[in-house]
């Protein structure tokens, strides 16, 4: 285990929490209650209450609002060596012991200092998806053919702008609407996958569908252009057991023909 504070999976979890919560314009002892009242489990824990509490100080002290009894819940933690104890439970060598105490001593030590300035409240960035629902995407690959690519979903103000796009045409001519009503989702059949004790090789067959992200889109130099839509009539899930990846926008642009590839199914059945 990490002997540094922010190297323990709860501290960091209610932590990053916290701080969310700060930059969304709660108040800290409103904050403070919420996780509270939501962690009963792990406060009742006694390998993770410590470092629930250390997670909570440390929030509030960064926010320039370290509340009194909450320190002080820290400083009973530390100076009782009820965290060392729980690490010894825990199997702890005597060097990470020693270093873990070091460590909860410099923790304590600035937590009774005062900080400067609060931190600053910061807005994350929202992402809405590049393309709508039911576009028929065109653009020219790398062997001068057209390809098509046509768009299963869209997300509003996320944080990177997910559309899940199926890759579907490969043509000489510009694709019209037509083709797209017509079109498949094409696949790609990957190798090099081993399992069980004779080591067989297993085929998989990925359809080519994947998340392209609006945080990534201006580093594109891709042209893409939306020549219509059609309608989806139904909620475009993915599952964990059907290979859906995530791709950049450049994947779509090299020739389909010059991987080993082979139309998979309709999406106007199976998919929408």
């Amino acid at each position: 285990m990490g002997y540094r504070i922010s190297s323990n999976d709860t501290y960091a979890d209610i932590y990053e929490e916290f701080i969310d919560l700060y930059n969304e314009g709660l108040e800290v002892p409103e904050i403070t209650q919420k996780l509270i009242d939501e962690n009963q489990d792990t406060i009742n824990t006694p390998e993770d209450a410590s470092n629930f509490w250390f997670a909570i100080a440390n929030g509030q002290w960064e926010c320039k609002a370290l509340d009194i009894e909450i320190l002080s819940k820290v400083e009973t933690i530390i100076q009782s060596g009820e965290d060392l104890r729980v690490w010894k439970q825990l199997d702890a060598s005597e060097k990470d012991l020693k270093a873990r105490e070091k460590v909860l001593n410099k923790f304590l030590l600035k937590l009774q200092s005062v900080k400067d300035k609060p931190r600053k409240r910061t807005k994350k960035k929202l992402y809405d998806s590049i393309f709508k629902k039911g576009d028929c995407l065109i653009y020219k690959m790398d062997n001068g053919n057209y390809g098509g690519a046509f768009v299963l979903s869209e997300e509003k103000e996320s944080l990177i702008g997910i559309n899940i796009i199926a890759i579907t045409i490969n043509k000489s001519e510009r694709p019209t609407i037509e083709d797209f009503k017509v079109a498949h989702v094409y696949i790609k059949r990957l190798n090099g996958i081993y399992f069980g004790k004779g080591k067989k090789q297993k085929w998989i067959d990925q359809p080519q569908i994947g998340g392209f992200y609006a945080i990534s889109y201006k580093n594109n130099e891709l042209e893409i252009e939306v020549i219509g839509q059609l309608p989806i009539y139904y909620e475009y899930k993915r599952k964990a057991d059907n290979l859906n990846i995530g791709f950049g926008w450049l994947f779509i642009q090299p020739s389909l023909c010059e991987i080993k590839i082979k139309k998979y199914f309709h999406y106007g059945l199976q998919i929408i």
